[in-house]
């Protein structure tokens, strides 16, 4: 047999299961957080996650900021911005960075808590779908937007299976806050149909 004969499946399941209830649940939410590790931004970039996404409104958060070398970090914050994708610095296990991340968050909602406005829907919560590829801090800043411990946060990919929505207020700021990682579909049947009651 030849080398060329093997097919190797490297897509772990746990990845496979995120890719599912992404693709449910993003006609259910308003922003899309993509996280990035600042140290290898480009590396940390899921290339699938744009056919998934496809229009929905995205911020890109630049995590681990504490960890990167400071001017590589800002010459990637530029080429991101000049793509036109709104982005921030951020440490969410300190918390630096994360006020202005509910900012460009509430930003980039605008168009659709404008459209709620107009049907006289007020206070709706945004709704955020926090993404990237394992290890990346997306359960870190789901737990410190949170206030708590709801997620799990571990060093091993794959880990997310428990919680993965909350509600939490920021600075005046109501969110609903959907994490992703390899759950079971079981785990978000509840609140799906009360997000497709409100869609």
């Amino acid at each position: 047999m030849m080398l060329e004969d093997f097919k190797i499946q490297w897509f772990p399941g746990h990845m496979t299961k995120a890719k599912r209830m992404m693709e449910s649940q993003i006609k259910l939410v308003d922003v899309v957080v993509e996280m990035l590790d600042a140290r290898i931004p480009r590396s940390s970039t899921n290339p699938m996650l744009q056919d998934i996404l496809g229009s929905k409104p995205k911020v890109i958060a630049l995590n681990k900021i504490d960890m990167a070398d400071k001017a590589q970090t800002d010459v990637w914050l530029e080429k991101i911005k000049h793509s036109g994708l709104p982005v921030c610095k951020i440490d969410c296990a300190t918390g630096k960075g994360v006020k202005q991340l509910i900012s460009a968050v509430q930003l980039a909602a605008k168009p659709v808590i404008d459209k709620w406005l107009k049907k006289g829907v007020r206070n709706r919560p945004v709704r955020v779908m926090i993404v990237g590829i394992p290890n990346v801090g997306k359960s870190t800043l789901f737990n410190k937007l949170c206030g708590q411990r709801l997620a799990i946060v571990e060093d091993t990919p794959g880990i997310t299976r428990d919680r993965i929505f909350a509600n939490c207020e920021w600075n005046g700021h109501e969110f609903l806050l959907v994490d992703t990682g390899g759950i079971e579909p079981k785990a978000t049947e509840g609140i799906l149909a009360h997000m497709r009651e409100q869609a």
